[in-house]
């Protein structure tokens, strides 16, 4: 009994580092994501208000143009507005998509980890091939659990791990 407690509490520890490592990685590829979209996002933006501001400069000339046209009997050439610039930028909706898959991979890297930690402790639930698939998470994180007793919710038993922690 003693010893099946402590290969509990050994698997639960290397689960708590492996989620804590996770979060880490998660974290720092989140802030490293977050300044590169900046590095885009604000010349991108700076050139797009000063574009609107022109476009803006040149409907007014063409109002008054137009106004001087109609008053004096002339005929004067319009400027052409100048064309808007999108939002968001196109390589920044690429970037994002890239981002995506990578926090994907990321997360199917980290259930591998926790599923083979499973197998290792010998607390697979032993569900068949595919326990993961279609399954956001099945393990509790330490996020997971501190989150819940912060929300008031009871707390998750680390005992429970196989049985309570699956999704639904």
């Amino acid at each position: 009994m003693k010893h099946d407690q402590e290969e509990r509490a050994r698997f639960h520890r290397d689960l708590d580092a492996a989620c804590g490592a996770y979060s880490a990685r998660r974290e720092e590829m989140k802030s490293q994501q977050r300044k590169r979209e900046e590095a885009i996002e604000n010349p991108w933006l700076v050139a797009r208000r000063r574009r609107e501001w022109e476009r803006a400069v040149t409907a007014m000339k063409n109002i008054g143009l137009f106004a001087t046209c109609f008053w004096g009997g002339t005929v004067a050439r319009f400027n052409e507005v100048p064309p808007q610039i999108a939002w968001p930028p196109p390589h920044l909706t690429r970037m994002r998509e890239h981002h995506a898959e990578e926090r994907k991979a990321l997360s199917e890297a980290h259930l591998a980890v926790v599923h083979e930690l499973r197998v290792k402790y010998g607390f697979d639930l032993g569900e068949g091939e595919g326990e993961g698939e279609g399954q956001p998470e099945y393990h509790v994180c330490v996020e997971r659990r501190l989150l819940q007793e912060v929300l008031g919710g009871e707390a998750m038993e680390l005992e429970n791990v196989g049985e309570e922690s699956r999704v639904p």
